[in-house]
């Protein structure tokens, strides 16, 4: 029944990442939408409680009346637990209601955590966990990919393909076999994803956190996904992986594997290629934005493409770098025939032998789900180069809650998990609900309060006056200076307790709160909680509302259900979702006045004229008694109608707004 802050206090700083190694000590991926936790489960639910004004009530008469029945404050003819035990009573009921309900959210809110996930990890890593750790049998059966990391460059040779910015390079891959890395596919819940994490995503499956795009299996490095969850927008949204920009050409080490530039990359090639520029392939590689051929000049041009639109040609495209494969676009596209390439090559070693791996430079967790700003710096393609710089845009950013559609898989890097993902930044935690018969009892209680203490005052004040008046009759209150006087009536007895002073007049309030305590029955609040718990068992166990092919029951996942027969009218704009959020305002009638622009429509006999003779064009001389009711003004035939020219005169403009409702 653990809960986090929805809603935690926004970053500063931007955050860094690096491609495979994920922040263990930074959130996880797990996502609550309970309202408590084991430490406030009772001091909030014991806070909205006493919101109400009955609770509240009982609760301060039931210590009035301990008060003076354990001291000698004022005089009360109760004993504060005929007060007290009911309300403990109602109270725990209430609570049952909370925790039930909160258990249930806890419940789904697990189920989702634990939904299983992919990740790419070195093998050695899981066969060194002792059995705690599985690989995805889904994925290759369960088997490791080998993945040899050196490469060797041969010299460039001519485009083959027509256009000025086709290139194409031929790699040739050394042989030797002994640096080699074991590629695992491990499965984890989806709790257990942090940020620097490499995930693969399945078509549709639901990408499981913020994520920046690596390869797809797409032509183009292209992905669609459905956001209806987020948006309610039901069109697929395109994105694709990280473009070069327009002043850099990048380099690649795709283990002399020669593809056709119309031809999708395969799962096994892409995370292949994934982990040469990753901490996965070079697990004791450094920061390439720690590399110290990366001139204060090429900084500043990384922050300028960072931050603006790349443009397609730059006067520095004379920088030298390795090719692979071919590239036939202005932009020069960090995807292979659609995929993110690596620039590794000997092992992407700097002048003094430091290997170098992929890292990202990501904006602070925010909001804002249709943008977002990053670069990706890659390692350098060759010693002493500097390491090229990508920027990242939210053509780039995959969004958690999103569905992954006519895409076959992706494997992105985990950017924003948890709290930090912008769906949950757009969260608020679960408010705390009053129904409507909770406010109409509470207003009803308010005006019992005010009958009741101005009911109070004039008897306390009677009280008193009473006293001061008919001191001779002050024995029936109890109070007599003799105290060995015995009752007037009773003399035979002995003499009772006398008391030798009176009650002011706070006491006798006090003493009359305790007599007319019942004046506000508790006995309602009782009911209503005991119907309210009631209407939730019959909502769960309904069998009209069972589904039966997903073996799903309803749920009553609050306790406003009285609400339910409170209900006259429903509004709903619409039905359905939304194919795109924009709806724009065209004309609407309020009692008989129309607001907006009038709406251009063609009447049927016009459109009929417009498709010609025939069926269609005999079946608008029928009559129609409710069209003939809504014309607003309706032409007389001309003596030149009679004689067999037809006038160009028509209904179209004449029409009301009603009859552009009906028509």
């Amino acid at each position: 029944m653990g809960s986090i802050d929805l809603r935690p206090c926004e970053e500063t700083e931007d955050r860094l990442l690096i491609l495979g190694n994920p922040e263990i000590l930074g959130n996880d991926n797990a996502v609550t939408t309970t309202k408590y936790t084991k430490a406030n489960f009772f001091p909030k639910t014991l806070k909205d409680q006493f919101s109400r004004l009955g609770n509240a009530y009982f609760l301060v008469v039931s210590i009035i009346i301990g008060i003076g029945a354990y001291t000698s404050a004022f005089e009360t003819s109760q004993s504060p637990i005929f007060t007290f035990l009911p309300l403990v009573g109602l109270v725990s009921i209430s609570i049952f209601e909370e925790w039930r309900a909160d258990r249930a959210r806890g419940m789904r809110d697990k189920q989702v955590n634990s939904y299983p996930c992919i990740l790419l990890k070195r093998g050695e890593d899981i066969d060194a966990s002792g059995g705690e750790r599985v690989r995805d049998e889904t994925v290759f059966n369960g088997e490791d990919l080998e993945v040899q990391l050196d490469t060797e460059h041969q010299e460039q040779k001519e485009s083959t393909l027509d256009g000025e910015d086709a290139t194409s390079v031929s790699i040739e891959v050394d042989s030797d076999k002994s640096n080699t890395m074991k590629l695992a596919f491990e499965r984890v819940g989806r709790s257990k994803i942090y940020g620097g994490d490499i995930v693969l995503v399945k078509s549709r499956e639901m990408i499981p956190a913020d994520m920046i795009i690596l390869a797809t299996s797409n032509e183009g490095g292209s992905a669609y996904i459905e956001t209806s969850s987020i948006d309610g927008e039901t069109n697929l949204k395109l994105k694709s992986s990280p473009n070069w920009p327009g002043n850099i050409a990048p380099g690649s080490s795709v283990r002399g594997q020669s593809f056709n530039v119309n031809e999708a990359e395969s799962l096994e090639q892409a995370a292949k290629r994934v982990a040469r520029f990753t901490i996965l392939g070079h697990p004791d590689g450094k920061n390439a934005m720690d590399n110290p051929n990366n001139s204060l000049e090429d900084d500043n041009d990384e922050v300028e493409s960072f931050n603006a639109e790349i443009s397609p040609r730059s006067s520095k495209m004379s920088r030298q770098f390795s090719l692979q494969g071919v590239f036939a676009s202005s932009k020069k596209s960090l995807a292979y025939k659609g995929r993110l390439t690596s620039v590794l090559s000997s092992q992407s070693l700097a002048d003094d032998g430091t290997t170098y791996v992929a890292s990202v430079l990501s904006e602070p967790p925010n909001a804002n789900v249709n943008t977002y700003s990053g670069k990706l710096t890659l390692p350098p393609s060759k010693p002493g180069d500097p390491s090229p710089v990508v920027p990242l845009s939210s053509d780039n950013f995959l969004l958690r809650g999103a569905l992954l559609r006519n895409t076959e898989w992706v494997i992105g890097l985990a950017c924003f998990t948890g709290d930090d993902t912008k769906l949950v930044k757009n969260s608020f935690e679960t408010p705390s609900k009053k129904s409507d018969l909770d406010r109409l009892v509470n207003n009803t209680v308010l005006v019992f309060l005010v009958i009741m203490i101005i009911g109070i005052i004039v008897m306390a004040s009677f009280a008193v006056s009473y006293q001061e008046h008919h001191s001779e009759s002050a024995w029936i209150f109890g109070i007599n200076d003799n105290k060995s006087e015995p009752w007037p009536y009773l003399p035979g007895l002995s003499p009772p307790d006398w008391r030798t002073e009176s009650q002011n007049f706070i006491q006798y309030f006090f003493t009359f709160v305790t007599l007319l305590n019942g004046f506000v029955p508790i006995s309602v609040y009782v009911t209503i909680e005991m119907v309210s718990f009631c209407m939730m068992a019959f909502i769960d166990k309904d069998i009209d509302m069972y589904h039966e092919k997903t073996d799903t029951p309803a749920s009553a996942r609050t306790n406003i259900v009285t609400d339910l027969g409170r209900v006259s009218y429903i509004f709903s704009d619409k039905t359905g979702t939304l194919t795109r959020n924009v709806m724009r305002f065209k004309r609407c009638s309020v009692d008989g006045i129309a607001f907006g622009a009038p709406i251009v429509k063609k009447s049927p006999k016009a459109t009929d004229q417009q498709e010609g003779p025939g069926i269609s064009g005999d079946a608008t001389k029928a009559f129609h008694p409710l069209k003939q009711l809504l014309v607003g003004a309706v032409s007389m035939p001309s003596p030149e109608d009679l004689t067999g020219n037809k006038t160009k005169q028509s209904t179209e403009n004449t029409l009301t707004f009603n009859a552009e409702m009906f028509l």
